[in-house]
């Protein structure tokens, strides 16, 4: 089972996941950036999460390519199980989706770049 810091792990990576699909159009957007924000504040209410928040907030504004967001996929679930493995790509797998869906609009980009990740980070 998670603890507090591989909580902290995966929502670290949630938020660089979320950044990465917010950027690849070429616009960081007003609507996915709330979005982004909104999803720190909510985890802030949660608690565990105080000691990655500081991490997060300095990340809202960068961007990220598909590899580091593999990569730091594919390191983090080594860490974990068959069934949490399959429980934090579907966790990560919502978000993104929603990320895309926060502007209104799902680009050509978004939608090739959603493929590829699918893909990347399956088993």
């Amino acid at each position: 089972m998670a603890n507090e810091q591989s909580i902290g792990k995966i929502i670290l990576l949630a938020a660089k996941t979320g950044l990465y699909f917010a950027h690849v159009d070429g616009e960081y957007d007003t609507k996915e950036k709330e979005f982004i924000d909104n999803y720190i504040q909510k985890l802030s209410e949660i608690g565990p999460v105080d000691d990655v928040k500081d991490e997060i907030i300095a990340l809202t504004d960068k961007s990220f390519t598909l590899d580091e967001v593999v990569a730091d996929t594919r390191d983090l679930l080594e860490d974990f199980n068959g069934l949490e493995k399959m429980l934090i790509r579907s966790t990560l797998t919502q978000f993104a989706k929603k990320i895309i869906k926060a502007d209104g609009t799902e680009a050509p980009a978004e939608k090739t770049a959603y493929a590829m990740w699918k893909e990347a980070i399956k088993d």
